[in-house]
């Protein structure tokens, strides 16, 4: 397998070529490649891994990529074999959607015939489709969806020796301007902290703690009470709920080592949790005719050692925004992006917001709070202006 090493901007790609008969190593092959300066650093990974792929294949002589094969059966082929083995579940069912409406366009096409040309038709025609429950064009969001499930289908592809390279590679580009996320400011916030306090203690808790930690609702939905460490006041998120349509709801590992973190929460909110543990105690005593133990789920069904299903905190969250006169755009995942945001406002930096929020790289961070960091750079620089001026 070919090995990649930093040499300053560039990269050096190095594929080893084993012994000759004596015993001998072989000289190994080397190249050095730029990769396009525009890149954020995960396309520049996904693209030398793809140099590295493609310079091996070279330096192997592996034969032509099979002609006759349409993306259509190797999509057929890629669902059987290759993603159960890479991807969760509940991914595969989201990229079956995009499939779908990929292969009434592309999937007649051979895979060595797929151009450029074609995935840029493809995403012009995809502005035009009116969806049929909202009646309004798809979203920006869903054709970079496809768009990304494409480049995934392909890349294996290209793994796999079945193309030499991802046809589909930087051929989509954002239309128009990308919408700011969701985020409640610092008065809203308050608003829906007020609200939670009328509320039952199980959602009062489970919203305070998302607003508290700026945890992923599965990831909420998936603590358990040896989680919790009460003399650091620490929370140790290692699991997240997730559930398929027609299927149970299950448990798994965070998909990126990022998202096995810990996360620290206040007196105030070791009072809430104290209460709430008492309350499933009585509970779980009463109902279930047991104690409660270390393993159970914090947010757990009653009469089950299953945790409760995510969509329904959304569910109730929406009824909380309703009930209160509060912003109805706002749903769960924004009280994630009002915890980055007031951190951020805070003056904590890119790297400890990401490593809290649990992204694999600071970047992901700044792509997604840019708007946040600038009101800071604008506040630390007027504030930078109002001294010099003084």
């Amino acid at each position: 397998m070919a090995s990649i090493r930093k040499r300053g901007s560039s990269y050096l790609i190095v594929v080893s070529m084993g012994y000759d008969y004596n015993g001998k190593r072989i000289r190994p092959q080397q190249k050095t490649v730029h990769p396009p300066a525009e890149l954020t650093p995960r396309q520049v990974e996904k693209w030398l891994n793809e140099q590295a792929v493609l310079f091996e294949r070279e330096c192997r002589h592996t034969p032509q990529p099979v002609q006759q094969l349409t993306l259509a059966k190797y999509i057929d082929l890629w669902l059987t074999d290759i993603a159960p083995g890479k991807l969760a579940k509940s991914t595969i069912r989201r990229d079956r959607q995009d499939i779908e409406r990929i292969l009434p366009a592309l999937g007649h096409y051979k895979l060595t015939e797929l151009r450029p040309e074609h995935f840029r038709n493809f995403y012009a025609e995809l502005r035009k489709v009116i969806r049929p429950d909202t009646k309004k064009p798809l979203s920006e969001y869903t054709i970079e969806g496809v768009h990304a499930t494409l480049c995934s289908i392909l890349s294996d592809a290209v793994e796999g020796g079945f193309l030499s390279h991802n046809p589909a590679w930087r051929t989509y580009r954002y239309a128009g301007r990308k919408c700011e996320k969701k985020i409640a400011d610092e008065e809203t916030a308050q608003k829906i902290i007020a609200a939670l306090e009328g509320e039952s203690i199980k959602y009062e808790t489970y919203f305070k703690l998302i607003i508290a930690t700026g945890m992923r609702r599965g990831e909420c939905c998936g603590l358990k009470w040896c989680d919790i460490d009460w003399e650091q006041r620490s929370i140790h998120i290692c699991r997240n709920a997730v559930k398929v349509t027609d299927e149970e709801i299950f448990v798994k590992e965070p998909k990126t080592r990022a998202g096995d973190r810990y996360v620290y929460f206040s007196a105030e909110m070791e009072s809430l949790l104290r209460e709430y543990q008492k309350k499933c105690r009585y509970i779980t005593e009463t109902y279930d005719q047991r104690q409660l133990t270390a393993d159970d789920f914090l947010f757990r069904r009653q009469g089950a050692q299953l945790p409760m299903t995510p969509t329904t905190f959304t569910y109730r969250f929406k009824l909380i925004l309703k009930k209160n006169g509060l912003p109805q755009e706002l749903n769960v995942h924004s009280l994630r992006h009002t915890a980055a945001s007031l951190m951020i406002a805070g003056g904590t930096d890119v790297a400890t917001v990401a490593g809290i929020l649990g992204h694999s790289q600071p970047s992901t961070t700044l792509d997604i709070y840019t708007h946040a960091f600038d009101k800071n750079k604008q506040t630390a620089s007027a504030k930078l202006q109002k001294g010099l001026e003084i």
